[in-house]
């Protein structure tokens, strides 16, 4: 029997190691959604525009460690939880049809299984038959996220997606034409 090369079985285990971190990178990429859904919803019941962020928390989680502290913890740190929503409504406002800013009240977060969510409401206005979107969420670290708004009146939706090409561009939602305007 001819003994084995020292340095082919160098090699072999070089390459299975670098195999596995490859694996690992592409499963970690995997997870990372980097999508951000966002529902402003006119309710008549309540007379409020209320608004619902969802981040899937792995995502969240991640930004939080980058963003906030790197010991952020959202699924059992309501102080962390309360960080990554305070960042998150910064980057986003809404304007009515004659642009004037819509001051958005900061109602709570909530964990329910992979996604986090933040909730703001402000009382609805005769001027919101046109709102002015602005959302940037999470793009500083990820350009490639997107995020989804989409508004319901009525039972009428209208939608964007931003990515991080439009920061800081307002975009115009409205149900009286067809879709959204820069």
């Amino acid at each position: 029997m001819i003994p084995a090369n020292p340095l082919a079985k160098v090699a072999q285990r070089l390459t299975l190691a670098l195999v596995l971190m490859l694996g690992q990178s592409a499963h970690a990429q995997a997870h990372q959604q980097q999508e951000t859904y966002t529902s402003v919803r006119f309710n008549s019941r309540t007379a409020m525009l209320e608004v619902q962020h969802r981040f899937y928390l792995h995502d969240a989680e991640h930004a939080a460690k980058r963003l906030l502290d790197k010991n952020s913890d959202l699924i059992s740190d309501p102080v962390s939880r309360e960080a990554f929503a305070y960042y998150a409504i910064a980057k986003f406002a809404l304007q009515d049809a004659d642009k004037q800013p819509l001051p958005l009240s900061y109602v709570g977060t909530e964990l329910d299984g992979k996604y986090l969510w933040v909730y703001q409401e402000t009382p609805i206005t005769n001027k919101m038959q046109d709102i002015w979107i602005t959302m940037s969420t999470l793009q500083e670290i990820w350009p490639q996220q997107i995020n989804h708004i989409n508004l319901e009146k009525d039972k009428k939706v209208t939608s964007v997606r931003l990515n991080a090409s439009g920061i800081n561009q307002w975009h115009k939602l409205s149900f009286s034409d067809s879709g959204p305007a820069h």
